[in-house]
């Protein structure tokens, strides 16, 4: 798939698209360090099922510019508000991964009635949630910005990744490796980690179970970064009309190491709003 590109508020926001303008819109997040990429093998399948599927480069990620003021989880959830605005999404479905499900599912509790259902993938907004190594890394000042030195290095950042997605194409690696290519594009990652306080995240996770429209949890039943306990407690917390469904064979980046697997089970959820 090739990406679109659209100018908000003078900057370049770049997403992928597929199905037609009239179809009911499917909104897809990434996380960290993902593009809109991450979804390619998912979107053509939606789309031929009949629903308009988007998935933006989040600023600062892939070939999307990033904001002139600091990269909150705040201020992305502003952004979701500003592009869906743009495409005239008024209500979607909303289908998020990683860092895509703090940011989608905090814009969700704002928008309850925008949102259609809720297809959530390895990600949580638990307050029992520890970060795994590389995020505890990231999130303090100094030894982030050490760190984020050596993964600016092309080799490295690749020769790092391909044990957590080896089905990942060179392409898709580069894309993603494109927000650790200079301390200013890496610093996006640093001050979007920093801004997640235990306070922003007991503030939402309250108000989530208050979203009562269906629910699909997937997740990669070794996902190292996220364990599986947590989509169980996502259900028991906060979501108790979700269903859950576990992939077995895959770890955190279950739409690359999956695909087949993770399209079937959208279109399993969608297929019961056409």
């Amino acid at each position: 798939m090739e990406k679109k590109s659209l100018n908000l508020k003078g900057k370049t926001v770049a997403y992928l698209e597929a199905g037609n303008a009239d179809d009911v819109p499917v909104l897809f997040l990434h996380g960290v360090p993902e593009t809109s990429l991450i979804w390619k093998e998912i979107l053509p399948a939606i789309a031929a099922n009949g629903f308009r599927t988007i998935a933006p480069d989040l600023p600062g990620f892939g070939n999307s510019d990033c904001f002139d003021e600091i990269s909150t989880w705040d201020r992305y959830e502003q952004f979701i508000s500003e592009f869906t605005e743009m495409l005239g999404l008024e209500q979607l479905h909303l289908v998020v991964h990683d860092w895509g499900g703090l940011i989608g599912l905090s814009w969700t509790c704002e928008n309850l009635d925008r949102v259609l259902s809720l297809i959530i993938s390895d990600t949580t907004i638990s307050d029992e949630y520890k970060w795994h190594k590389l995020a505890q890394i990231w999130r303090t000042p100094g030894a982030g910005e050490q760190l984020m030195k050596q993964i600016a290095d092309w080799d490295a950042f690749r020769t790092g990744m391909q044990p957590a997605v080896p089905f990942a194409d060179t392409a898709t690696l580069w894309d993603f490796f494109q927000v650790f290519r200079t301390p200013e594009s890496s610093s996006v990652v640093l001050q979007l980690y920093r801004s997640a306080t235990m306070a922003k995240v007991t503030q939402y996770k309250g108000k989530l179970s208050s979203f009562k429209q269906p629910v699909s949890i997937i997740w990669g039943e070794s996902d190292s970064y996220i364990p599986v306990e947590f989509a169980f407690k996502l259900k028991k917390e906060s979501l108790p009309q979700a269903d859950i469904h576990l992939i077995k064979n895959a770890g955190h980046f279950i739409h690359l190491e999956q695909p087949d697997k993770v399209k079937s089970l959208l279109s399993q959820h969608l297929d019961a709003f056409k």
